[in-house]
């Protein structure tokens, strides 16, 4: 399998539909700047097999380097385990002999293309890769928001949602010129929570013009309560990268309202998924974050962080 150091435009014209918008170019190039190099690989042998972009950091290749998760990229997903198998040697071969250390790797969750992502997991392990971490990663799928759903979810969760209904809260989707509106309350929610936000709103608008993005409010008829910026990551998934509500107003029961009208919205739209993070860091659950989760209804999918030693 022959091995093409390509640049991001070569890329993306190589992968015009990608798996999810992390593994384009175009993303990656956003923040390229904050690392040693960037390596937009493609694998060929009568043709176009496979993709994967790196960022080079302390001799360790990194996919993601900007991003919850990377991966593989491919042209076909029926493609062999036998062309997955000889990308990872070529990749090998590659990576040794620019004198890296080692290779890290952490798939999307199988939702995103579960018989693609199988077989990759299964050839990256048979190729020696170690794995890190194994985190627990929530999705939405928005056909289970039917007539059963308040059957469904647990007792904690259809008494919140009621509770929030009976208050008269309003839902809003905003234009993508009144997204501050929704990134000041994230900010708001983050500081009074005592979490670093990661992006600035200068950083947001960049990605923002890779990304389509949908900002979301909960109002009461006087104030703002509670936000969620939404990435469109995928054609039929979309995740969320940011809510929250305001501390101070919980007893509105913010969040159970804000997710069923998010899930609402989206089935509408007919997005399939609505991936809702991971709720785990280096593998250690937020054991609240995850109780949330189960209880409106989500499904749990794992997201495996794979290294490689170089030798």
């Amino acid at each position: 399998m022959e091995i093409l150091e390509v640049t991001p435009e070569f890329f993306d014209a190589s992968f015009p539909k990608p798996n999810h918008i992390f593994n384009s170019g175009a993303f990656s190039k956003l923040n390229s700047a904050r690392f040693e190099k960037v390596y937009y690989l493609i694998f060929r042998d009568t043709k176009i097999r496979l993709g994967i972009i790196f960022g080079l950091q302390n001799q360790v290749l990194l996919s993601p380097f900007s991003a919850t998760f990377g991966g593989f990229e491919f042209v076909n997903c029926d493609i062999k385990l036998y062309q997955i198998d000889a990308t990872l040697e070529s990749l090998f071969n590659w990576a040794s002999t620019n004198g890296f250390i080692g290779i890290k790797i952490i798939q999307p969750p199988f939702f995103y293309n579960e018989d693609f992502s199988a077989k990759v997991t299964n050839c990256i392990y048979r190729a020696g890769f170690d794995t890190q971490n194994i985190e627990l990663n929530y999705h939405f799928q928005t056909a289970n928001l039917n007539i059963d759903y308040e059957q469904k979810i647990w007792y904690n969760a259809k008494k919140n949602l009621k509770k929030a209904t009976a208050f008269g809260l309003l839902f809003e989707k905003l234009e993508s010129n009144q997204g501050k509106l929704a990134y000041d309350v994230i900010v708001q929610n983050r500081n009074e929570r005592g979490f670093p936000l990661r992006l600035t709103w200068e950083q947001l608008l960049v990605t923002a013009t890779v990304i389509p993005m949908d900002f979301f409010l909960i109002k009461t008829t006087t104030q703002t309560i509670a936000a969620a910026i939404v990435y469109n990551i995928a054609p039929s998934i979309v995740r969320i990268i940011y809510w929250g509500d305001l501390p101070q107003f919980s007893e509105y029961k913010t969040m159970n309202f804000l997710s069923f009208n998010i899930f609402n919205y989206y089935k509408n739209q007919g997005i399939e998924t609505i991936d809702i993070g991971h709720s785990t860091v280096y593998s250690v659950p937020n054991n609240g974050l995850c109780e949330f989760k189960e209880s409106i209804g989500c499904s749990i999918s794992l997201l495996y962080e794979f290294y490689k030693k170089i030798v």
